[in-house]
């Protein structure tokens, strides 16, 4: 997240609003931790995450082999993972949305999957020069 809040308030990306399964207050208290600032929605109910496609993934999606070296990998980079919150099968994803058409998105497909930075910050740049 840390890397996320650096390239958003850089202006290196688009706003963002980021969507959890925690309830209202335990989203407040994780984000007043990590990224006070940060726009955040609670979707317990998991409407958003089937609005984009989402869905929960397969056990060795959640705790295969790529997410295990993923894991290693990010605690080895200090990054320890936090208490599971939510429904801990269901894949994540980014999406660069204006009004009601998404023009890119990275479903993720596993646990630990690599975000692609460039592909998202071209897509952005895209569809600002595009803007009338």
């Amino acid at each position: 997240m840390a890397e996320l809040r650096e390239r958003v308030e850089g202006g290196a990306f688009p706003p963002v609003l980021l969507v959890h399964m925690g309830s209202p207050e335990e989203g407040e208290l994780f984000f007043r931790e990590r990224w006070p600032e940060a726009r955040a929605v609670s979707d317990a109910a998991k409407q958003l995450y089937a609005a984009f496609g989402l869905a929960p993934a397969s056990l060795s999606k959640v705790v295969g082999p790529k997410v295990m070296w993923s894991g290693l990998v990010s605690t080895l980079r200090g990054h320890l993972p936090g208490k599971p919150v939510g429904d801990v099968t269901m894949m994540s994803g980014w999406f660069l949305v204006r009004g009601a058409q998404v023009l890119w998105s990275q479903k993720h497909e596993h646990s630990g999957a690599a975000r692609r930075w460039d592909e998202l910050r071209a897509a952005w740049s895209s569809a600002t020069s595009s803007t009338p």
